[in-house]
């Protein structure tokens, strides 16, 4: 009898599954085991050789969650084997080559799945038990989840009691996923079984979370987390990521670059590539991504987009954002000095980019003056983000020009203007940055590179397996036919533009004014658009890889869910 049957049977104590990562997650797992529930240990994209052995090791007991797992699957699995770890936990999709190994294994498994089609498929596939992600309706798809596969069931739980309750209620459930330390002490507080020998653990290994985190207006937005998702493109942030972006409580914004690739039967093409920037920025594509990152945001949060201002068809692009219903507009690379004009009467709150205080004071008093409105919030960007950056090489490494630096003069400029919040970005990565740049001023925090780690970021995944794998050496700072430093991962593109190898430059989409139809392009030896959509698409020797210097950090593929909660510490 594996673990799942046999604990089904073991009476009426709920099984309790470890559901939330602080800094010590190692511990709590182990501790989480050894406390009589199911600690689990959540491996890399890409294992450390020797890492998961002995983590194993540390955490005796847990079982491994390989929903991000990328690489070495047979040596992962073997090892788990060896190791006579208890389970295995993984995604409702798991990859071909993961399910061959799960399968001839033997290791008992659980599966995280969302809705009765995936808990059915799952269960055919073999898994022993399921985990059921939260959400308004979850008792009725509980209960047709048990009816379709009936297997043993753990409801994902939050900070409620009275809810947990009423989850276990439910025919099917043998116990709660727990997403907080503060519902264990509660439960353990009210002496429900199963839960006071878990309380036990050390408060420090728990991690019982930071203060709550303040929430983030935006014109007529109350956003409840401080926490912008920065727009990546071609196609990195669309509405699989802006949209769960925005369902965790925060902003989600969508790319309005390349849309057209994301639509290619929707477009005009010529040698593979949408032709002219109608096609390449194409409205009818944007209005379908921004409708659907509406919808699965679920109402909350807000969905907005990012359009650079150095796109051809700048006009038409913001109109068709607007139209589609995008919540609010986030706009650089360049001066988006007329903007406001675009958007007219409509309701819709307007987010310039920034590199400086001088940049600021010029939008505002243009925007005042020929529109009679002001910023709704402004981002602040420094020198550490990804892509293109708004400083010559040498203030990038100048800390005269640190995000920080920056900080009091753009904040002092807001002053002469109003009280709209600042949102800083570039190299912001975890609570700790949130805190500091909060308390010195900051409104907010825009993040991106963290973004590309999750499960939900719309890239292929060999673009998030280039930034997975790369060291800290391999991001660095490239040359851009915009004229301006990108900040990028330096593979096979780079390499191929100096041995004279590269694609031949040929201008189909003309996406870029400062490129001056491709012009700026020759002189660097690479077309930006037909790259970025190499990368997006997973090409890794022909694409440009953008990612902010933090990029080399990023070592988990995780939902959005899981991330935020570990960014905010709201778990």
């Amino acid at each position: 009898m594996n673990l799942f049957a046999r604990l089904s049977h073991a009476g009426s104590e709920p099984w309790l599954l470890q559901g939330w990562f602080p800094g010590q997650s190692l511990e709590l797992a182990g501790a989480f085991a050894q406390g009589g529930g199911l600690g689990v240990l959540r491996v890399p994209a890409f294992p450390g050789e020797g890492e998961l052995e002995a983590w194993i090791e540390k955490a005796k007991g847990a079982g491994l969650d390989l929903k991000g797992l990328r690489d070495r699957f047979r040596e992962v699995v073997d090892q788990a084997k060896q190791r006579s770890v208890p389970f295995l936990a993984h995604g409702p999709e798991p990859s071909q080559r993961l399910l061959e190994c799960l399968r001839s294994c033997g290791i008992p498994r659980l599966a995280f799945v969302q809705n009765p089609e995936q808990a059915e498929r799952t269960a055919q596939e073999g898994a022993d038990a399921l985990v059921v992600e939260g959400g308004s309706d979850l008792l009725e798809r509980l209960t047709e989840i048990h009816r379709r596969t009936g297997l043993p069931l753990l409801a994902e739980a939050e900070k409620d009691l009275d809810r947990a309750k009423e989850l276990l209620r439910v025919e099917g459930v043998k116990g709660l996923q727990l997403r907080s330390p503060a519902l264990l002490h509660a439960a353990a507080t009210a002496e429900l079984p199963g839960f006071v020998r878990l309380a036990e653990i050390p408060s420090q290994v728990l991690g019982e979370g930071a203060a709550p985190l303040p929430g983030l207006k935006i014109r007529n937005l109350d956003i409840r987390y401080p926490i912008v998702q920065g727009g990546m493109g071609v196609g990195v942030s669309w509405e699989g990521l802006a949209g769960a972006v925005a369902r965790t409580g925060c902003v989600g914004i969508v790319s309005a670059i390349g849309t057209g690739n994301h639509y290619p039967d929707m477009v005009e093409q010529r040698l593979g590539r949408p032709f002219g920037p109608d096609n390449l920025n194409n409205s009818e594509a944007l209005t379908l991504i921004i409708k659907e990152a509406l919808r699965r945001s679920e109402g909350k949060g807000a969905v907005g987009v990012n359009i650079l201002c150095a796109i051809q068809g700048y006009e038409r692009v913001v109109r068709a954002s607007v139209a589609a219903g995008a919540q609010l507009i986030i706009s650089g690379a360049g001066l988006p000095l007329a903007l406001p004009g675009y958007v007219g009467d409509a309701d819709v709150a307007l987010v310039p980019i920034v590199s400086s205080a001088r940049a600021l004071g010029l939008i505002c008093k243009t925007w005042q003056r020929k529109f009679n409105r002001l910023p709704d919030a402004v981002v602040l960007e420094g020198p550490e983000s990804g892509g293109h950056q708004g400083f010559s090489a040498e203030q990038i490494v100048d800390a005269d020009f640190s995000l920080e630096a920056l900080l009091g003069p753009v904040l002092e400029e807001r002053n002469k203007w109003g009280d709209f919040p600042v949102i800083v970005a570039g190299g912001v990565w975890d609570r700790a940055d949130i805190d500091r740049f909060l308390a010195m001023g900051a409104g907010g925090v825009q993040m991106a590179t963290r973004f590309i780690g999750t499960l939900e970021c719309d890239a292929e995944p060999a673009f998030k397996e280039m930034i997975l794998q790369a060291g800290k050496n391999d991001i660095q700072l490239v040359k851009s036919p915009v004229g301006m430093p990108g900040r990028a991962v330096v593979a096979g593109l780079q390499a191929s533009i100096l041995d004279g190898t590269a694609p031949k430059v040929r201008c189909v989409s003309d996406c870029v004014t400062p490129c001056e139809h491709g012009a700026g392009a020759r002189a660097v030896g690479y077309c930006i658009a037909d790259r970025l959509e190499d990368a997006r698409s997973g090409k890794k020797h022909t694409g440009l890889f953008f990612t902010g210097s933090n990029g080399w950090k990023l070592k988990d593929l995780i939902s959005v869910k899981e991330l935020v909660a570990e960014i905010t510490q709201d778990f």
